[in-house]
């Protein structure tokens, strides 16, 4: 009986398909662990990512989940807002044919009533504004300040000479930022104002009112 055991081929004994079974099996748990691993770890890292998404959105201020909401060709949906800003406070169907809505939201900003309004087109942004915002200025702006800038200049230059607008609103990508003096607070007869127009992240138009 040895002896014929011995002279069996090496693939027709027990001891062969055991061995490659237990490699199969080893090979087979092996791989489930990597796979599972993998994808766990792909699972925890979104939930981590969403985690400090949402921490990052609620973490903006009135005015930057504003300047995030974007208009036009890129215009954020309905849903896109809603989730940025909350539910509005109020809707306005403005032409029931063109699918044209006004949304408004009433916030409370540092004790300040804010409002923004965002117009839809075929449920996209279209066009936004914000108004209220409290601009604690260091300094009266003066005709010195707005004789600083000129067509041309970019959105950042405005801010780093004016600084933050009273007011703005964002139409088709052409933005218009207001800002009131100080002086018109000082007294109101002076209504000092100066008016800002950008497309395209240059200056397009200049406007002044009243400024000394």
């Amino acid at each position: 009986m040895n002896e014929q055991n011995e002279g069996k081929p090496f693939y027709k004994r027990n001891w062969f398909w055991i061995m490659i079974l237990s490699i199969f099996i080893i090979v087979s748990a092996t791989t489930y662990i990597a796979n599972f691993s993998f994808y766990q770890g792909k699972a925890d890292s979104t939930v981590v990512s969403q985690k400090k998404t949402k921490k990052t959105v609620a973490d903006l201020s009135l005015s930057d989940k504003y300047n995030e909401l974007k208009t036009g060709k890129i215009g954020y949906s309905k849903k896109e807002v809603i989730q940025l800003l909350g539910e509005p406070t109020s809707i306005q169907q403005i032409d029931d044919t063109s699918q044209v809505a006004s949304l408004i939201w009433n916030k409370m900003d540092n004790g300040k009533s804010i409002v923004i309004q965002v117009t839809f087109e075929k449920g996209k942004a279209s066009a936004k504004s914000i108004q209220g915002l409290d601009i604690d200025r260091k300094q009266l702006l003066t005709k010195k300040d707005y004789n600083k800038l000129q067509n041309g200049d970019n959105y950042n230059r405005v801010l780093n000479v004016l600084g933050d607008p009273d007011d703005y609103s964002d139409t088709n990508g052409i933005k218009t930022l207001i800002y009131e003096s100080d002086l018109s607070e000082a007294d109101p007869t002076y209504d000092a104002t100066i008016k800002i127009e950008i497309a395209n992240d240059k200056v397009i138009s200049l406007e002044q009112q009243n400024l000394k």
